[in-house]
């Protein structure tokens, strides 16, 4: 055990780690900063100059809080902003030991930017490379997700995130390029790895187990994303892999063991997608590889999603015609099931529009999806376009 753990005033201690058995590996090396309640926490993440320490969290609830016991706001609303380079790690092998609970935070503690505002989550990443590991993160619908990516910055952003519950956010994690304060062609490499993610009781706009997206306005962005052992549920989305309102982006995303369940569709992939009255998503390429991965018994009864397994567009817009155009979009599974989904398995368009969209959604969109090994039996229920596309722009290829 740890003989020179040394708490301060406020609980807080930077030593040597000299204790592998209570976090993992990565933990072991650097700065390590030893924190046992949640103003020993703040103070990490706010006052301390912690850029590249390691935060360890002793077991117990870190209730989050807007405000300090003086009754002065605290930095960010309360919210978990990570310094550069830094990272949180709780107990190993017992996710339930370390709980941030941010259910004592307000809707305002999640908006950052300028009008429009945009919502952010319970902590914040995106600054060098932050890993999150080994505790479980108690969010709020109002989050728009319960470990986010968007602190700003144009600098490449490494993320890992492993062995975390988050539950009752409207993402469990978001790994996007947001397209503000010069996001703009970042690339993200993210880990996500052995989490669950759990959906929020009250869906306030989207509800997405993972993200993985150049948002609006992130042109050029890059998002190379690892996907290994997890699982999504109670989402409207269990996972979302697309260019949205972003243009000449790209997402290559492999998955291995991860599993979508009881949400309403599976997950969705899209080249490019436009579901606002403002914005295109042009020229965008999308790579997804699954490995013994499961999209099954996709069966909740959320509204605003239409159900099913697995939704696969070049270009998708629910709101304007001809707004996603020359997107490509490869989709491999192989040893992986789609099946026991409410609506249709697996389903594929070129193009694809919303239903009150007059219009094809865009032109040269194209899908290639290859089934191999077990996957092969799986039903595709393919489209070059929704609705028709005169121009005959629009194809959908699937090979077995």
């Amino acid at each position: 055990m740890i003989d020179k753990l040394r708490l301060l005033k406020r609980g807080i201690a930077i030593l040597l780690f000299v204790g592998a058995s209570l976090t993992s590996i990565a933990a072991s090396a650097g700065t390590v900063v030893y924190v046992a309640d949640v103003e020993s926490l703040y103070d990490a993440i706010n006052n301390c100059p912690c850029e590249g320490a390691t935060v360890v969290l002793a077991p117990g609830n870190y209730l989050l809080s807007a405000k300090d016991p003086l009754g002065n706001d605290r930095p960010n609303g309360g919210r978990l902003e990570l310094q550069k380079d830094m990272s949180l790690y709780g107990v190993a092998g017992d996710r339930a030991a370390v709980v941030i609970d941010a259910g004592g935070l307000l809707a305002s503690s999640f908006t950052v930017g300028l009008p429009p505002m945009q919502r952010t989550g319970v902590i914040r990443t995106g600054r060098g490379s932050n890993t999150i590991e080994w505790l479980t993160v108690l969010g709020t619908p109002a989050a728009a997700a319960g470990i986010e990516t968007d602190l700003p910055g144009a600098s490449n952003t490494l993320i890992r995130v492993a062995h975390v519950v988050s539950d009752g956010s409207s993402r469990g994690v978001d790994v996007r390029n947001a397209g503000f304060a010069n996001n703009a062609e970042r690339r993200i490499d993210a880990e996500i790895v052995d989490n669950e993610f759990i959906g929020p009781t009250v869906v306030q706009g989207m509800s997405e187990g993972i993200r993985l997206a150049n948002f609006v306005g992130a042109d050029g962005g890059v998002i190379v994303a690892t996907l290994r052992g997890n699982s999504a549920h109670g989402f409207q989305l269990g996972c979302i892999i697309a260019n949205n309102r972003s243009s000449n982006a790209a997402l290559s995303v492999r998955s291995s063991g991860d599993r979508f369940f009881a949400n309403a569709l599976g997950c969705l992939i899209a080249g490019g997608l436009n579901q606002s009255t403002m914005g295109v998503a042009n020229s965008n390429s999308t790579i997804f590889e699954a490995f013994g991965s499961k999209f099954v018994d996709n069966t909740a009864q959320i509204a605003g999603i239409d159900p099913g397994g697995i939704r696969v567009a070049g270009g998708r817009s629910t709101t304007l015609a001809t707004a996603t155009s020359d997107n490509t979009v490869s989709v491999s599974l192989s040893g992986s099931k789609v099946s026991g989904n409410q609506g249709v398995d697996f389903e594929a368009f070129g193009a694809h529009s919303g239903p009150t969209v007059s219009g094809i959604a865009g032109t040269y969109n194209h899908v290639t999806i290859e089934l191999d090994g077990v996957s092969k039996q799986i039903d595709v229920v393919a489209a070059n376009s929704s609705p028709e596309d005169p121009s005959g722009t629009n194809k959908v290829t699937v090979l077995r």
